[in-house]
């Protein structure tokens, strides 16, 4: 009978924590806004990836990796440009991989 009441009090807490640790509908909403938001720039993602000199940073990065100048690469790389050319760059990667499955 002990063990019963100290199973159903653990249950109970961990049920608890587990709801507490919910987000919340407003955040979710904003996530999901912001995701829509990030899909629909299909034309900012093109302009970023015919930046000659980001393009130029990626590719160094690519072809020499850990030496000097892949690594002056990846520092220069570190910015929101860099990142927005990253993120741009996958997305482009995936919608190709899609068309090639079909």
């Amino acid at each position: 009978m002990k063990s019963l009441i100290v199973f159903a009090a653990a249950a109970t807490l961990s049920m608890s924590a587990l709801a507490g640790s919910m987000p919340d509908h407003k955040d979710m909403k904003e996530i999901h806004n912001k995701l829509h938001n990030e899909m629909n720039n299909d034309q900012v993602n093109e302009n970023i990836l015919q930046d000659k000199e980001l393009q130029r940073l990626h590719k160094e990065m690519t072809r020499y990796g850990l030496s000097e100048v892949g690594m002056e690469a990846r520092r220069q790389m570190i910015s929101e440009e860099g990142r927005a050319y990253h993120r741009a760059l996958e997305k482009k990667q995936m919608e190709q991989k899609v068309t090639y499955s079909k």
